[in-house]
């Protein structure tokens, strides 16, 4: 049987900057999948549509009859649709009876996957889209009600479940705030090439405890300019830093890390560093188990 002919439903998503696509058989098992970088920023004038049928077409040839499920940036003011947050605590019922629904120009139906917001005892709020998906995954996958997740990134986020609700959450602008340092401040510029030193790396980590961070980020300069760091280190020194200083906002002495294997294991080597142990779970995997138990709750509640 051809290959093509197994796939029953797809899965998407769809970020600011990226595309994943997943493509399932009934039994829940991935035929095929693609990533394209063709985030949110890259369609023009909210051409949604158009862009998926290109993408669709071009890797799956025949896509009209299947269902999408999505979730991501594409559920978002600046995506597709806007759907409404799903406030904390929540779970997974609670994003299947809040998903929304419409028809494809081709006339397959698509789903989007809420979001979720979080107000905190201050009156703060924070907010996650496509996260969700991969913790109630990561729930599924690691057979546990009550949990603690870091997922490093751009916008990194650090969740806490309770008795499988998702109860609370916080975002650390981690890996932004080292690309806008690196690239745009004077503790990057004029660098030479710079290597790769785990010892810097560890430096960083160190002097992460520092309660100043933009006290401490300047010493990214100030140790070169009195030779207690290589100018060809700078980089993992920040990187250090940063990862150091968000990794000691985790609460619990266990943690999970989902996301990609490179940096995870930066903040893996943080996280021993200050005395927490780790697990590492692939976010493709945790994502594929979340969009499976949202759409079985789907269906629970036809």
């Amino acid at each position: 049987m051809n290959q093509k002919n197994k796939i029953s439903w797809l899965i998407l998503d769809w970020g600011t900057t990226n595309f994943r696509a997943f493509a399932m058989d009934e039994q829940g098992q991935v035929v095929d999948k693609t990533e394209r970088k063709m985030g949110l920023l890259q369609v023009e004038d909210g051409a949604f549509a158009t862009e998926l049928e290109s993408l669709l077409s071009e890797w799956l040839g025949e896509y009209q009859h299947f269902p999408i499920y999505m979730a991501g940036m594409v559920g978002s003011a600046q995506g597709w649709v806007n759907v409404p947050y799903v406030s904390t605590p929540t779970n997974v019922e609670s994003l299947a009876q809040n998903t929304h629904q419409f028809d494809l120009p081709w006339g397959a139906t698509a789903t989007i996957i809420p979001g979720v917001s979080h107000c905190d005892e201050h009156g703060h709020y924070d907010v996650m889209r496509g996260e969700e998906v991969q913790l109630f995954g990561l729930l599924e996958l690691a057979g546990k009600p009550t949990l603690e997740a870091a997922f490093p990134g751009t916008h990194s986020k650090h969740a806490n479940i309770e008795a499988g609700k998702l109860v609370s959450f916080s975002t650390y602008m981690t890996g932004e705030l080292f690309s806008a340092l690196s690239t745009h401040t004077i503790l990057g510029r004029g660098l030479p090439e710079q290597i790769s030193s785990n010892a810097a790396f560890v430096k960083g980590i160190e002097e992460s405890s520092n309660p100043s961070i933009t006290n401490q980020l300047f010493k990214a300069r100030t140790h070169r300019l009195f030779g207690n760091l290589e100018e060809s280190e700078v980089f993992d020194y920040l990187s250090g830093l940063l990862i150091g200083n968000e990794v000691r906002e985790l609460h619990q002495e266990s943690i999970y890390l989902v996301g990609g294997k490179a940096l995870s294991e930066r903040y893996d080597q943080a996280c021993r560093q200050l005395k927490k142990t780790t697990e590492y779970v692939n976010g493709d995997d945790t994502f594929i188990a979340g969009m499976l138990k949202i759409k079985e709750a789907m269906n629970n509640d036809k």
